[in-house]
Parts: structure tokens; sequence; C-alpha cells
């Protein structure tokens, strides 16, 4: 018996529905989530899918195989500096509860869909590959608006931030702000607005200096164990564009309330607004949302 396989509908269900396990799985752990880790592992995924239907394995290696694939997009996805080999298998393991129920939910509505008659590509029961399609992509849109509904409430919220540099430690309170969307093109890291005065508790005096006057030949001075640590971010203002000096610190934790968790960013030291209700710091929302 033959059947048809159209390889770019296989790649982008799949890729869909690994992409919003892995989203729903960061969510539910309350995990960072980067969006350029959810994307390429999330296409690791949909390739595997694809390539596995020339393989000639089945049984239990088959099973074994899918198992290192997943374990490989959850340690893609959720591996940070801090990060133990054991912590990485609570998301293995939740993201296969994840799958498992959002294939029920796939489907469900595709014998929902079957029971209005609806013209999707629908039959007995069954979803045809236009009908997964379309489901798919209907789950990617509401994903994309969920993150962007996340954002939206994000904004104002308190956090309290603590950074490590060394072997100083700073815990200060932050504040969500959207308009905050500075990144380091390089890396991927959002970039955390510090207050200079709290930058001052925690970088070495030098490197501080240097990053309020933001002067590339002053980092040329540096030691390089500092310099190693500088990033120049392209940031626009009110004043035009230009390059905006940020610092990698050893680790950082966020708590949005629902306890501490390691994040990756940056730290850009400069003279904030007195008017942040006590704040000394402006993060952008994608720390609490991605």
């Amino acid at each position: 018996m033959e059947q048809t396989v159209y390889g770019d509908i296989l790649f982008f269900v799949n890729f869909c529905m690994d992409f919003q396990c892995l989203f729903l799985t960061a969510k539910l752990l309350r995990r960072p989530f980067r969006l350029w880790r959810g994307v390429l592992f999330a296409a690791l995924g949909a390739l595997y899918a694809c390539v596995v239907l020339f393989l000639s394995v089945s049984g239990v290696w088959a099973f074994l195989a899918d198992c290192g694939v997943c374990l490989l997009m959850c340690i893609g996805v959720f591996w940070h500096r801090e990060a133990r080999p054991l912590q990485l298998l609570i998301p293995f393991a939740l993201y296969f509860g994840v799958s498992f129920a959002v294939g029920g939910v796939i489907s469900g509505m595709g014998a929902l869909l079957s029971h209005i008659e609806a013209p999707v590509g629908v039959g007995e029961g069954e979803l045809s590959s236009v009908g997964f399609f379309l489901l798919a992509a209907l789950g990617g849109l509401v994903t994309f608006l969920w993150g962007r509904l996340c954002q939206r409430r994000a904004k104002g919220k308190h956090v309290h931030l603590t950074l490590f540099w060394g072997e100083r430690t700073i815990t200060l309170e932050g504040l969500i702000d959207t308009a905050n969307l500075l990144k380091d093109p390089v890396g991927g890291k959002a970039v955390v607005l510090l207050e200079s005065d709290a930058a001052a508790e925690l970088l070495p005096r030098e490197l501080l200096e240097a990053s309020l006057c933001a002067d590339r030949t002053t980092v040329a001075t540096l030691p390089t164990e500092l310099a190693r640590r500088v990033r120049w971010i392209p940031a626009q203002t009110a004043t035009g564009k230009g390059l905006l000096m940020a610092l990698d610190p050893d680790r950082a934790l966020l708590d949005a309330g629902r306890g501490e968790i390691p994040v990756e960013l940056l730290i850009a030291p400069m003279r904030l607004s007195q008017d942040l209700d006590g704040c000394r710091a402006l993060l952008p929302a994608s720390l609490i949302t991605e």
C-alpha cells in the first residue's frame, strides 16, 4: 500500500506542534523561553519527523530515537549555565505530557469539525493533511497572540532582580518596561537598564566609569577580564541612533512573584529618571514572557 506524503506540509505541521509544546512547557515551568531557541529546536524536531520516514527503524529503537530527539530539543531550549543534568529531565518529562495533551486536543477538534461538517478536509472523524495544516497554523497564531497578551499584561509590573558579579551580589526592585526592546544582536540577550547608583554597588569602579561614558577608547584600556564582558548594543533614542555599552554579569535571578528563576541578560548602567516608584532597573517584558 502506497501513501503520498507532502514533506513541506509534514515539516510545517510538526514545527508548529513542537514549538507550541515547547512554549507551553516553558510557561508551565515558569522558565524563560528564548524565541530563537524555540524556533531552532522545533525545526530540528520537524526535520527529524521528515527524515524518519526514510529510516527502516521500528519498535524499541524507534522509541529510543524519538526520546533522544525530544531530550535534545529540551536541552537546547531550557539549558542555562546554572542548570544541572537532573533539572533538564523535568522539562523533558513535562514536554511528553504536553505533547500527548495537545495531540488529544487536535484529535478532538478534528472530531468536532467532522460533526459540524466544516469544509477543512475532515471526513469520518479523521483529519486530512489540509485540516491538520489549518489546525496547526491556528495553534501557532494563538500561541503568538498569547505571547503578545502576556507582554501587555506585564507592563508596569514590579519584580525583584538579583545580580552576581564576582564576590558581589545585589538584589533590587525593577520595573517591567514594554518600551525597552534592547537586545544583543549577536547573543540575543535582553538588556536591563540599571540605575548607576545600583551599578556602583556591583561593578568594579573602572568598568562603571567606562560604561557611563560609553567611550570605546576607554574600554580599550580596561584589563582583558573586564573588557571581555563588554557588549555594544545598537540603540535609538530621542536624540538619535548610537551604541549603548552593556555588560555581561556572572549570573542573574529574577523573581516575578512566583519564585526565583535564572535568566540570561545584560546590564547597561545609566542615570534613570527618579519617577520610577523606588525601582532601580528597567527590564524588558521578554524576560518574563519568553
